[in-house]
């Protein structure tokens, strides 16, 4: 390959999600931010960077969300968090 990259690596490198300017890491995801650790209380935002958006592993049948995992992590800076649910809504 013309650029040096090889299997996993290539393919790392083209689906690699942007960042908002604004991002603590940085648009190029240079940053020095350190992960933190947020499982145990749901959360409808990242303590880490404020992020709202999650990498989640769902259940889906006939095209709707059927379930998901509460385990999940931040999109944008990768911190290790437990997911709300309906049940944990204060306002419900």
């Amino acid at each position: 390959m013309a650029d040096g990259r090889r299997g996993r690596g290539r393919l790392r490198a083209l689906w690699r999600r942007p960042r908002h300017a604004d991002h603590p890491h940085g648009a190029d995801g240079a940053g020095t931010a350190a992960l933190i650790d947020q499982r145990g209380i749901p959360t409808h935002a990242c303590l880490n960077c404020g992020c709202n958006v999650f990498t989640i592993q769902a259940v889906f049948e006939e095209y709707d969300i059927s379930g998901w995992y509460l385990d999940g992590a931040c999109s944008c800076c990768g911190s290790p968090l437990t997911v709300p649910c309906p049940v944990d809504d204060p306002e419900a």
